[in-house]
């Protein structure tokens, strides 16, 4: 009984809302809101498709829905331009915070309203595009590590972030203005000046990426730079960066190569006072006979 009387009302509606379009002569663009409303509508008189005890004009959702395209397309611009170098985290932090602003404007009820913009714009289609779209956002931030970088509320960077990446920029303009000598043009395979004369930025660099992946204050932007700065400090320039214990473990390994010569020397050395010990020289023992002979006669 219900069924039919939804499908009369039904049709109904969309007998009504179809005559006024034609007899207005609306324009084509006009008919969209109205399409929308017709839908909404008819899926209220389901229970299973009912969003709540009052009808949501669903032209209302329609402005975060304008926001929440306008903040991807903004993010999209945006990772797409910082992907080499990559600059993700640094750059792109202030569109991925506005998207999420933007989600929870919709999961939030609407201004004079207790009803929200999810079941329309979440829940209403099968894809559930918009749904799809922050979840590719959100793992891509996640696998990029960006809130490693970033304050808390991701509202900033970290001055750990900055600091790193003016060392990296430093040591860059170090490469950079050390290759530029006349020598380089004379021999282009000798880079052992870019060595000597790079060596304690680099050395900084190093040190600083280290105690940063120690403290878990590691993000993609970091890791890049410090990977491409190792293939040229290493690869393209053939630089070492020296190691400060490089004394103390030769003298260890020496001692311990040293203990099995030791170990040997001794024990041969204390074998030989043994033997000298219990052997009794032939003159000793050629005048003990004559003393023994001598007792005897007497």
């Amino acid at each position: 009984m219900f069924a039919t009387a939804s499908l009369l009302c039904l049709l109904l509606c969309g007998a009504s809302l179809g005559s006024q379009w034609l007899s207005d002569e609306t324009q084509v663009s006009d008919l969209i809101p109205k399409s929308l409303w017709a839908e909404q509508l008819s899926l209220s008189l389901l229970s299973q498709y009912s969003l709540a005890p009052d009808l949501l004009d669903p032209t209302s959702c329609l402005p975060l829905l304008h926001e929440f395209a306008n903040n991807s397309a903004d993010l999209s611009n945006c990772l797409a331009s910082k992907a080499w170098p990559v600059r993700l985290c640094q750059h792109c932090y202030k569109e991925y915070f506005q998207l999420k602003v933007t989600m929870n404007k919709i999961g939030n009820p609407l201004q004079n309203s207790t009803i929200s913009c999810t079941t329309i714009l979440l829940q209403s289609d099968r894809v559930q595009v918009i749904v799809t779209l922050n979840d590719f956002f959100d793992e891509l931030w996640i696998n990029s590590k960006c809130a490693n970088c970033l304050q808390k509320n991701s509202s900033d960077i970290l001055n750990s972030t900055t600091q790193f990446m003016n060392l990296f920029d430093g040591l860059i303009q170090c490469f950079n203005r050390t290759r530029q000598v006349p020598q380089f043009s004379i021999k282009p395979d000798n880079f052992s000046r870019v060595c000597q004369t790079c060596n304690d930025s680099y050395r900084n660099l190093s040190d600083l990426y280290t105690t940063l992946e120690h403290t878990n204050a590691l993000c993609i932007d970091l890791e890049d730079a410090m990977n491409s700065t190792r293939r040229l400090w290493s690869k393209t320039f053939n630089c070492t960066l020296p190691c400060t214990d490089t004394v103390p473990v030769i003298a260890v390994s020496a001692f311990i190569l040293f203990l099995p010569v030791v170990f040997y020397l001794s024990s041969f050395l204390h074998s030989e006072q043994k033997k000298r010990k219990l052997i009794i020289p032939k003159r000793l023992k050629s005048k003990a006979s004559v003393a023994n002979i001598q007792d005897k006669t007497n």
